[in-house]
Formats: structure tokens, C-alpha cells, sequence
């Protein structure tokens, strides 16, 4: 085991200098939003950055730990990240430990459970798939998440096992793994509330006879502690099929496509998991075609019809094959939330990181019952593939090192991946290759033709060489007033404006920027996401105080405030005010606004009228700046 861990910590070795990379900038960007952290309320603003309840507080305060490395130096980061994955695969060994010893007891040999714990934790902690949960830095989230339902399972097991101990003590440790530990890993990462359903594959196959043989009671807790969240789970999946049906939001595919799309997206996982090969582990996974219909592409009728049978063949087998079912349901249900009717992207490996434990700890333990010639056998294949696993994370983890090899491995794997190619052309941009990324885009650009990002790089790269022309900039705009939704369609913009304040080219200024901004906004796939709308109506802002624009300037930050509910945009919009001596509007604008519509967490944790209370403080002491000097001198 410790030879394991060893290995994997020299395969990951080279990759902690990399980069920060995709999820990481605009997850971790809430700790340059803090200065230092003195009090309760400072802890609460840095944790109701996320918009979404419950905002993962547990990861976010891991990051908070290694603020001062932010954002220059992904070194502390990557180092607890891995970690964390060392900390795992040794909570994956003792668990498999345990089950394997329970599922072989009638066979008396404790070195066979030692050879299923070891295989399964080398299988787990070695494989290719598991590089983007570890060195990506902001799954630390998916990293803490599997730690805690590790934990969690460890604490459940004991009290479903130790059989000599008093009830009231395996009602604690029920109470600790499947409450307690579910608690922490939801606040880690949302699919953390998977846990009970874990255990629930577990108790169905391999720990059937130690379900059976709980006291009443404590059979009653586990029940309670089980279903309510198991049901609740599944509630919710269904309640989003009438709610998503059909409606496409900031997606380029229905819900319908997605369920269509998603069984192939398993057998892909499964398919790098078990045959591992250089260049096919990586962040940009945009170019994986949306299942169309039960044969387009032809691979989705047969991985659908392979899906459904799996799930009979584990649900009927659970007496009969109770390793083969515990691999499928573990797996599958490790999948439930992040690849079903959730409308989340269609392909992440780290989905992969917890759910890929089940099925090579029942692999594992297979092996370990069989007789001594076929294991011999079995163990020489484990070896070899093992040695593939290495050879191809070792490979994999020295391109991590370094953005440049990132961009260039990525974009020759994944050559109609947007995402990939942009990766490449911002990277030769950065050593100066003006004319290579503008071909990169180009090149893409052909291939996705209507894409606002790929429009707005063009429009940039063109200023770059001072080529740009009244066409080119007609032809982005065009373009962004029927371009899908992208996510750099509307972040670009920010570029933009720099770039058209500062005068470069004379075909896109101040004036076209702001046509463009309008024209994007138009657009009803940006109009209706909030995020999009609000982050355009506060770049229109600055255009506006550029300019001079007091009422242009007011009126875009209460768009923003109505699309995207900020707690400074109120405080922004009285900081105008008072600067124009508009005194009386700056307070009145603090006093009535509406916090109602601000995110749950941020109403939980911070008190904003409170904030405001001391900004009108201030902003009285402008008013009437002889009232200060005359209070401190009586």
C-alpha cells in the first residue's frame, strides 16, 4: 500500500508547477474579493460568492487556506489537492479491506481480503481518468466530497459489522456515517447527499446477510437514515423532466438529447478507465456530439439498450452476482446526479473520481476469490494494465505541467473542440503569434461558424495586426444576433471594451463596441440568461462612466441588479451619486434597495443592511463635513 502510494505521488509530481486552468479562475476568484479575513462578516462575503445554495462551504474554505498563492502560484494548491487523493485511496483500501474480509469470511484467508484491498485502491488511484479530478484545482470540491462519503461509509460499516458492540454504539456510528458525513460531503459538493445511496449498493449485494442480521432498531435507523434521502434524490430527478422538457436555456441541447447523449457518455468513461491512452484525459470535452435520435450518431440506441440492461442484470442479480451488480448500481448511482436530468455539461472525467471506486473494488474482490491458477492469471493482465495506467498518467500529468503542452495536446486530440482551440490560440497570443492564433481561429471557425467567442477572438486578433476592417467588425455582429449561447460570448466583451477605449482600431471604438454590446444583448439566448445580461449591463456601465454618463451609468446598474442580484451594486450605484453630490438619492438608494432577491446564501450569511447602515454614515459626513469635526471637538 505504501508502495502505492508512493508511485502515485511521482506520477502526479511533475504536474504541481502547472497552471490554473478553465473552472478554476471563475471559482476561485472570490478570494481576490477579500483582502484578509478579520471578522465573521468578511468569512460570510468570501462564502455567499457562490450563487448556488449551499455554495460548497467546506472546498471553499480549503482554498481560503492557501489565499496568498492566488493567483500566481498553483504549487500550494495542487499539493493539497493530491493530497487529499493520497488521503482517499488509503480510505478506499481500509473500506475494500473491510468488504472484502466480510464477503470472503467463509473462505478463511485473510491475504486474499489484503490482495482484493491493495488491486483496488492501485486500480483507483492510478488510473489515467482520475487526472482531471486531481490536478484541476478547483475539484478539490469533488476531492473533499469523496473523502467525506469515504469516511462516511467507514463509520456505517462499523456499526453494520461489529456485531459484539452495544446498539446505542452502532446507532452512534450509523447516525455519524450516513448523517453526519453526508451533512460534510453535500457541503463539499452537492452529490455528496449520494451517500446513503452507496450504502444502499452496498447493503443490496456483498452486505445482505449483515442488513438481515440488525436489531429491529437499529434496522428501523438505518431505514431512516437511507430512504428519506434516496427518495428525496430521485424526486427531485423526476420533478426536473416537466420542468427542463424541452427547453434549451443556456444549453445547445433539450433535456430529451441529453438523456440521448448521456449513455454514450458512460461507455466513453468507461472506455478510457480500462483502456488507457495518452492524449484522451483532459478539461475540453465541448465537441462531444448531442445524441440527435435513437441513431444519430448510431452508437446511442446501443448504448441506451446496454445502460437498461445493466440496470436489470444488477437489480435482478443482486442474490445471484452480487459483485457484478454491486460494481453496476455502485457506479450508476455514483452517475445519478451529475449525468441524468440535470441540465449540467454533457462530459466531465471527474464525474468518474468516486463512482469508478465501486467497480474496481468488486473487480478486485472477484479476483481475490477465484482459485489460485486463475488469479495467478488474472494478477499477470492486473500488472500489465497497471503498468499502462502508469505509464499513460506519468505522460499525461508532465503535460500538466506546463499551459503550453496543455494547448497543444488538447488542440491536435480535440481539433473541433472550441474550447480546445481557443486554449491554443490565447497561449500563442501570450508569446506574441499573432498570425498562428489567428489561423488557429480561423481554422475552428470554419467548422462553428455562428459561434459568438470564436466571432469576438476574431474581431481581436485582427486589431492585433491592424487589418481589422468596417466588414469584419459587421461580420461579428451579425453573427452575435443569432449565436447560440457560449459562456466567452459574453465574457469577451470585457476585452472588447479595453479594447476599444484604448483607441487601437479605429473600426471598432467606443461607439461600435456599444452597438455590438446592444446587438449581443438582443440576442434572446443572452437577453434571457440572467449571468449573461447583467455581467453586459455592467460592462455598458463602464462605457457610461467613461463617458461621463451619470443617468446611463444608474440605469445600467439597476439592469444589472434586476438580471444578476449583486449586494455592491446598490453601494456602486450611491458611491455615483455621492461623487455627483447627489446625496439625498445616494442614501435613499441604500435605504430601499430590495435584498430579497439576493442569492439564499448571501441573505444567510451577511447582513447587508448593516454594510449600508455605516456606508450612509459616510456619506453624511460628506454631506455635512463640518458635523464630524464639530461632534469630536465637543
Amino acid at each position: 500500500m505504501v508502495l502505492v502510494l508512493a508511485v502515485c505521488t511521482a506520477l502526479y509530481w511533475p504536474a504541481l508547477h502547472g497552471p490554473f486552468l478553465f473552472d478554476d479562475f471563475p471559482n476561485l476568484a472570490a478570494l481576490t474579493s477579500i483582502d484578509h479575513v478579520s471578522s465573521w462578516r468578511d468569512l460570510g462575503i468570501y462564502l455567499s460568492q457562490p450563487r448556488s445554495f449551499p455554495g460548497r462551504p467546506l472546498a471553499m474554505l480549503s482554498f481560503l487556506l492557501q489565499k496568498s498563492a492566488w493567483p500566481d502560484h498553483p504549487f500550494p494548491f495542487r499539493l493539497v489537492n493530491i493530497g487529499l487523493h493520497l488521503l482517499n485511496g488509503v480510505l478506499v483500501f481500509l473500506l475494500v479491506l473491510r468488504l472484502a474480509r466480510t464477503y470472503l469470511a467463509d473462505q478463511a484467508d485473510e491475504r486474499r481480503a489484503w490482495l482484493a484491498a491493495n488491486l483496488a485502491t492501485a486500480a483507483w488511484l492510478l488510473d489515467p481518468i482520475q487526472i482531471s479530478g486531481v490536478l484541476l484545482v478547483v475539484q478539490r470540491m469533488t476531492l473533499l466530497m469523496a473523502f467525506f462519503v469515504l469516511l462516511g461509509l467507514q463509520a456505517y460499516l462499523r456499526a453494520l459489522l461489529e456485531t459484539n458492540a452495544q446498539d446505542w454504539r452502532r446507532g452512534i456510528w450509523m447516525m455519524l456515517g450516513l448523517g453526519a458525513c453526508t451533512g460534510l460531503a453535500f457541503l463539499s459538493k452537492e452529490n455528496g447527499i449520494l451517500l446513503p445511496l452507496y450504502a444502499l449498493a452496498l447493503d443490496a449485494t456483498v452486505l445482505r446477510q449483515a442488513v438481515r442480521r440488525l436489531p429491529s432498531r437499529l434496522s428501523w435507523l438505518r431505514r431512516l437514515l437511507i430512504w428519506p434521502v434516496v427518495l428525496f434524490v430521485l424526486g427531485y430527478l423526476l420533478w426536473q423532466i416537466p420542468v427542463q422538457w424541452g427547453v434549451h436555456g443556456f444549453r445547445d441541447f433539450t433535456l430529451g438529447e441529453r438523456l440521448l447523449t448521456e449513455p454514450r457518455a458512460l461507455a466513453s468513461y468507461l472506455d478510457k478507465s480500462f483502456v488507457p491512452r495518452f492524449g484522451l484525459y483532459g478539461l475540453y470535452h465541448d465537441s462531444f456530439v448531442v445524441s440527435q435520435g435513437w441513431f444519430n450518431p448510431w452508437t446511442t440506441g446501443p448504448c441506451l439498450l446496454a445502460l437498461l440492461a445493466a440496470l436489470v442484470v444488477a437489480v435482478v442479480g443482486t442474490r445471484r452476482w452480487p459483485l457484478l451488480s454491486l460494481g453496476i448500481l455502485w457506479y450508476l448511482g455514483g452517475q445519478l446526479l451529475e449525468s441524468s436530468t440535470v441540465m449540467l455539461e454533457l462530459y466531465f472525467e471527474h464525474r468518474n473520481y468516486l463512482p469508478l471506486m465501486g467497480v474496481m473494488a468488486a473487480l478486485a474482490i472477484g479476483i481475490a476469490r477465484e482459485t489460485p491458477q486463475r488469479r495467478r492469471l488474472y494478477l499477470l493482465v492486473c500488472g500489465l494494465w497497471l503498468m499502462a495506467c502508469c505509464l499513460t498518467t506519468a505522460l499525461s500529468a508532465r503535460v500538466y505541467s506546463s499551459a503550453e503542452r496543455l494547448a497543444a495536446t488538447w488542440a491536435h486530440n480535440q481539433p473541433d473542440s472550441i474550447r480546445a482551440q481557443s486554449f491554443l490560440a490565447q497561449q500563442l497570443l501570450q508569446h506574441g503569434m499573432v498570425d498562428q492564433s489567428l489561423q488557429v481561429i480561423d481554422a475552428i471557425d470554419v467548422r462553428h461558424p455562428a459561434n459568438a467567442g470564436l466571432a469576438e477572438n476574431r474581431l481581436y486578433l485582427l486589431c492585433m495586426q491592424g487589418r481589422l476592417t468596417a466588414a469584419d467588425v459587421q461580420r461579428m455582429d451579425d453573427i452575435l444576433r443569432i449565436a447560440p449561447f457560449d459562456r466567452s460570448g459574453f465574457e469577451n466583451m470585457s476585452t472588447l471594451r479595453e479594447l476599444a477605449a484604448n483607441g487601437r482600431c479605429p473600426a471598432f471604438d467606443d461607439q461600435a463596441w456599444l452597438h455590438s454590446a446592444d446587438i449581443l444583448l438582443g440576442n434572446p439566448a443572452y437577453r434571457n440568461d440572467g449571468l449573461a445580461a447583467g455581467f453586459l449591463h455592467y460592462q455598458k456601465h463602464f462605457w457610461a462612466v467613461a463617458h461621463g454618463r451619470l443617468d446611463m451609468t444608474i440605469q445600467e446598474l439597476d439592469e444589472t441588479y434586476r438580471n444578476d442580484p449583486d449586494a455592491e451594486i446598490p453601494r456602486l450605484r450611491a458611491k455615483y451619486l455621492a461623487s455627483a453630490s447627489l446625496y439625498g438619492q445616494a442614501i435613499s438608494t441604500l435605504r430601499s434597495a430590495d435584498y430579497s432577491r439576493l442569492p439564499l446564501l448571501r441573505r444567510l450569511l451577511v447582513d447587508d443592511r448593516a454594510i449600508d447602515a455605516a456606508a450612509i454614515v459616510e456619506i453624511e459626513k460628506m454631506r455635512n463635513p463640518g458635523a464630524p469635526a464639530a461632534s469630536k471637538s465637543q
